[in-house]
């Protein structure tokens, strides 16, 4: 099977690379952001308990990094937010009706962490360290809160509040019965010139009357159309929604826009779920934090590993040296113990919503498919795999052949609607590193409390901030395009997120190399403005 081909065979496939080099640039930097904060807030209490100056100049230096990183973050997520309004118009549309506050209360986080960060890289020497590590711990709760309010979009994205996922693992997949399933609540007014019997016919299932409604479980196919028939400026009469409107009501509706209807359906199941909450109620919500804020601070404690490393194996002084070997054993203890979490918590809480909620997203993962070579296969660890991801033996893993590839249509659908099995090597390839630098981290760990790393071990420590950003880079690749052909899983596909105009290769291409110049731009600020100098200092 041509992997990269079923992947590129979505629509807008330059549109999707695009936003992945955006999106990923900004993961990069917003690792950071999220996980400095808190390596200064450890530095300055150890300064505040033993007062040994490297620990409060080891805190001056990250803060140094932290704001430079933080300008470029925040020109690089401006740049994301822009790219995703012109890009995928409709699904920001959508975002910003039903799901919005997350995204508007962001804006009130984004300002705690641009004024306490700042407030302490240019008032640190005008206060204490207890005022350093109020606005430290300021800076760091303004990160996470930001960090929280944007998951919980994607959250939804990846499984919408109320979803019905379509399959049980003890007997299959459920695609005959309707599902996977959308939670809506059809206003009384909707529901009384619907045709209720030909719904439940279609699958439907009735779950009582609420907030001014009637609570529904309406097969994805039926949701999907109805987006993509709403964003096309469909009307009532030439939509499916004919279909099932009762005949002496279709008059009286048929010219109005499809748009309209569901519209009102949207808002009252968002205001019947809760505004201020909808998003944080997607089933996979509280891994998704924790596995982000759990990567940011991995990635921060293995750059700080890093970068010492490179300082210790420059140095010649013999201060510079017990400094520089502090900020190795902050950077590698915590680096250890943050990729164990990830991967025997964060990574399993994850793993047990994805596989409840993504089933489609699991079969690509684990490769069931007899097109492509399985590693969980190959090494007889299916078994083991079902338990970990549905706590029984006796549990099967979603057989990904036998997925419609019309799933996500109500009429049949021109493209393969399963999600690309490119998702197995990836996912097992980031798994495989993981475990290696965990080794290698336990490891160094141990060396450093000895004091016996040599220079050729040093080295390699310096490519491991590299390893880490490739596992995370893998885990948002996973878990983005595992999500595909959807744009929001059982409501919205990409097509009809995509906009109508989209750009042409070669301004795409321009794009790309100036997203990709930032990176570089701030590689050689850290190097100019953190490095050097340190380096005269050796």
């Amino acid at each position: 099977m041509d992997l990269i081909g079923q992947w590129l065979g979505y629509p807008a496939p330059l549109d999707r690379i695009l936003s992945i080099i955006g999106i990923e640039l900004h993961w990069i930097i917003l690792q950071y952001v999220l996980g400095l904060p808190l390596f200064i807030i450890l530095s300055l209490l150890l300064y505040a308990r033993r007062r040994d100056e490297k620990w409060n100049e080891m805190a001056r230096t990250m803060t140094k990094a932290l704001g430079i990183i933080f300008a470029v973050g925040a020109a690089s997520g401006t740049l994301s937010e822009f790219g995703l309004v012109l890009i995928w118009p409709n699904l920001l549309e959508a975002a910003g009706r039903y799901i919005f506050f997350p995204l508007y209360a962001e804006i009130f986080a984004f300002l705690i962490e641009i004024t306490f960060i700042y407030f302490l890289v240019f008032g640190w020497k005008k206060i204490g360290v207890r005022g350093r590590l109020i606005l430290a711990f300021l800076a760091l709760t303004g990160a996470w809160l930001s960090g929280a309010l944007i998951m919980s979009v994607n959250s939804y994205m990846v499984a919408p509040t109320g979803i019905q996922a379509s399959y049980d693992p003890m007997s299959g997949w459920k695609y005959d019965k309707g599902y996977p399933k959308v939670l809506l609540v059809v206003p009384k007014e909707i529901v009384s010139v619907l045709d209720v019997n030909k719904l439940l016919s279609l699958g439907m299932e009735v779950l009582g009357e609420r907030n001014e409604g009637v609570a529904v479980l309406l097969p994805s196919k039926i949701v999907s159309k109805l987006a993509s028939e709403s964003w096309s400026n469909v009307r009532v009469g030439d939509s499916v929604l004919s279909l099932v409107i009762k005949e002496e009501a279709l008059g009286s509706v048929k010219d109005l826009l499809v748009k309209d209807i569901v519209d009102k359906i949207l808002t009252n199941t968002v205001k019947s779920v809760g505004y201020t909450m909808v998003t944080f109620l997607s089933p996979v919500y509280a891994g998704s934090i924790l596995h982000a804020l759990g990567a940011a601070i991995t990635v921060t404690g293995f750059t700080i590993f890093g970068g010492y490393s490179l300082l210790l194996l420059r140095s010649r002084s013999n201060k510079k040296k017990v400094y520089y070997a502090s900020g190795m054993k902050l950077g590698i203890f915590l680096g250890l113990i943050f990729i164990a979490v990830q991967g025997l918590v964060f990574g399993h809480i994850i793993g047990t919503e994805i596989a409840s909620y993504n089933p489609e997203k699991l079969a690509a993962m684990e490769g069931t498919s007899k097109g492509i070579f399985s590693f969980s296969r190959s090494l007889g660890i299916e078994r083991i795999m079902s338990f970990i991801a549905y706590g029984s033996f006796e549990a099967k893993l979603p057989d990904y052949d036998s997925i419609p590839q019309d799933y996500c249509t109500l009429a049949g659908a021109a493209l393969d609607c399963r999600p690309p099995l490119m998702l197995h090597y990836l996912y097992y390839f980031k798994t495989g590193l993981s475990i290696l630098l965990g080794l290698y981290a336990l490891i160094s760990a141990i060396l450093v409390m000895r004091g016996s790393l040599s220079p050729a071990l040093l080295k390699i420590n310096i490519l491991t901030p590299i390893v880490a950003h490739i596992i995370s880079f893998l885990g948002w690749a996973v878990r983005e395009m595992g999500r595909k052909p959807w744009s929001i899983y059982g409501i919205m596909t990409v097509d009809v997120a995509h906009t109508a105009n989209p750009g042409d290769p070669l301004s795409y291409g321009l794009i790309a190399l100036i997203v990709i110049s930032v990176a570089l731009a701030l590689i050689l600020a850290v190097w100019k403005l953190l490095y050097v100098p340190s380096v005269r200092e050796v």
